[in-house]
Formats: structure tokens, sequence, C-alpha cells
């Protein structure tokens, strides 16, 4: 155990810490789009609704440093070839996976701190509320890094991932109903927002920060996160290519 904790540190330092003490601005990178929505949604819609704006932002943080992990872990695999190393030693796929996963938190961290103090100044945020948003942030991480890691295996060349972080970033943090209520969507294509994981931590969000979110249920979006989480890490470790052919 102490050996697979070791390499868990190590990796996130080599991978997340170290990156972004040699280049800090790195970070800013995650946090301007989610702040450029936040400021438009302020101007034109007023303080009411940027609060949904604030929750969004966190969750769009946590997206967007999170599935950088495919560019990384391929990366790793495709031109250092660090991977094999680690495929030939006894540390196992998922204390690789988990080290390179945690390395990327410290990309957003500057905006998650960001965002989750406009959060506390714009909302009531009591110990319950604060580790259900706890709970929101790390299922959000969790599953958008399970399946950041599963598409990075696939990849052949780097080329082949470039598109596909700005794409998924907008996919599960700008068209759900992340930055603002479900109720927005008409009740026709509300079921069609679920389809996306960030629906339901968005929701535990809105719902802990006090917003109105037009009756959602918190132990079904809560089920639901899990639910996601469990299946996409699931996933991901049943399809991922841990060694080469």
């Amino acid at each position: 155990m102490r050996s697979q904790l070791r390499a868990v540190a190590t990796l996130a330092w080599f991978d997340g810490i170290l990156p972004n003490l040699r280049s800090p601005f790195n970070t800013v990178n995650f946090v301007i789009s989610p702040l450029t929505i936040l400021f438009f949604i302020y101007l034109f819609a007023g303080p009411g609704e940027a609060k949904f704006a604030i929750a969004g932002g966190l969750i769009a943080v946590i997206v967007g440093s999170s599935i950088v992990l495919e560019t990384e872990a391929a990366f790793i695999r495709l031109v250092t070839k660090l991977q094999d190393m680690f495929v030939a030693s006894p540390t196992p796929q998922a204390s690789y996976v988990l080290g390179l996963a945690i390395g990327q938190v410290f990309n957003g961290l500057p905006g998650i701190v960001l965002f989750s103090i406009l959060l506390a100044m714009n909302a009531n945020i009591g110990p319950v509320q604060g580790l259900l948003i706890g709970l929101a942030a790390t299922l959000t991480w969790a599953s958008v890094s399970a399946l950041g890691f599963m598409i990075s295996t696939f990849a052949r060349d780097m080329r082949d991932l470039w598109v596909y972080s700005p794409l998924i970033t907008v996919l599960l943090a700008f068209l759900p109903p992340v930055f603002y209520p479900i109720t927005v969507i008409p009740e026709a294509f509300r079921p069609l927002a679920y389809l996306a994981p960030t629906t339901y931590s968005a929701q535990i969000i809105q719902q802990a920060a006090g917003l109105p979110t037009g009756g959602t249920n918190l132990a079904i979006d809560i089920a639901g996160a899990v639910l996601y989480t469990f299946g996409l890490v699931g996933i991901a470790m049943a399809l991922s290519r841990w060694r080469q052919k």
C-alpha cells in the first residue's frame, strides 16, 4: 500500500504540481471561459442568475482541467514512453490513473478555489452544503478523468486528441444545465439533459447553494451522479488499453 501511495504522489507531482510551478499561467486557461460566461450572465441577466453561473463555473473548471488527462496520458504513453515503465512495474492501472488524475486537479486549483469563494460569498453555505458541493465536485472529477484516460489509450497520434478536449468540455460543461437552471429547457427536452453526468453534479451544487431548481430531487441527483461516476470508471477500466499491443 505504501508503495502505491508513493507512486500516486510521484505521478501527481510529476504531472501536476511541477509543471504548474514552472509555468503558473497554465492554470489561467481553465478559468478564463467560466469567468467570461459569469461576466456576461451577470451583465445581461443580473446578480440572481449569476449565482447559477458561479455554480456552473466550478463544474466547468473541474471538467476542463480533468479532461486534459487524455492529452497528458497520451503524451506520457506516446512521446515519453513512461507508461511502459509503469506497466512493467508493480504499479496497477488504478494507481497510475489516480496519480495522473490528481495531478490534473492542480491545473484547475486556482479556478476551483476562486469559484468556491464566490459561491460561499453569494450563498448560505454551511457544513452540510459544503459536503454536498465537495461530493459533486469529486464525482465530476472522477467521472471526467476516467473518460479522459479511456480516450487517451485509443490514440495513436497526439494530433488525434487535439479536438476532443474542447469538444468534450463544451458537451459536458456548457451545453447541459450547468450555468443555468434546468427549467430553462422545455420540459419535453429535459430528459436529454440528464444524459450528461454534469447535469446531476450541477443540480447538487445548485440545491446546496439554495438556488431555485424547479423541484429537482436532491437524492435522485446524488444517486444519478454516483451511478454515472461508477459506470464511467468501470467502463474506463474495462476498455482502457493498459498494455499496448
